[in-house]
């Protein structure tokens, strides 16, 4: 089986995503603040996202 670059792996490409969203919440928008549900919720999508990922789009091991 042939292995893929890392910049070809969806779960990584979601993990980043997630990983600015999370910084930018961090940083905040001004004077907003987001509620704490939202922030958990949020988490909550993003496992989901990546445990699907995982199951469905994953076959192809990346290079090292």
């Amino acid at each position: 089986m042939q292995a893929k670059r890392w910049y070809q792996s969806w779960t990584i490409w979601a993990n980043l995503l997630a990983l600015i969203i999370f910084v930018a919440n961090g940083i905040g928008f001004g004077d907003f603040t987001p509620d704490p549900w939202v922030t958990e919720v949020g988490t909550i999508l993003i496992l989901i996202i990546n445990i699907a990922l995982r199951y469905w789009r994953t076959s192809v091991p990346i290079a090292r």
